[in-house]
This record gives structure tokens, C-alpha cells and sequence, in this order.
């Protein structure tokens, strides 16, 4: 396993059920880097974005409350 992922926080996007945003935080072991891996589902397109810890931080939302609840 090259990864180790833990999701912090996960929202609704609307109007379908399964549409969804995750974020996670994500630990590579071979590199030694942590991101922050935004994920989106919708009916029309989905994707994945990464971001620094500390890029993301710079943003103010629940996403960003909830990571500083989970680190501190």
C-alpha cells in the first residue's frame, strides 16, 4: 500500500443522492508528501483535485474546519 487516505469530510452536492464531494487526507509512504485529495461525483462529471496542507487552509470553509478538527 503506497497510501494511507483517512476521509474528514464529505458533502452533498444536489439534486441527485449520489451526488457528492469527499475530502481526504492522504499520506504517500513513498514520498513522504500529505495532501489534501478533494474528490467529486455528479451525473454530468466527476474529478479529483489535490492540494498542500497548508494551501488548504488558506481557505476558509466547513472542509477546512473540519481538517483542523481532525488535527487538532
Amino acid at each position: 500500500m503506497a497510501t494511507i487516505e483517512r476521509q474528514f469530510y464529505r458533502s452533498w452536492r444536489g439534486p441527485a443522492v449520489s451526488d457528492i464531494d469527499t475530502w481526504r487526507l492522504v499520506f504517500d509512504r513513498c514520498t513522504g508528501n500529505l495532501v489534501v485529495r478533494h474528490q467529486w461525483e455528479t451525473d454530468r462529471h466527476s474529478g479529483v483535485d489535490d492540494f498542500g496542507v497548508a494551501e488548504f487552509l488558506v481557505e476558509q470553509g466547513s472542509a477546512q474546519s473540519a481538517l483542523l478538527t481532525l488535527l487538532f
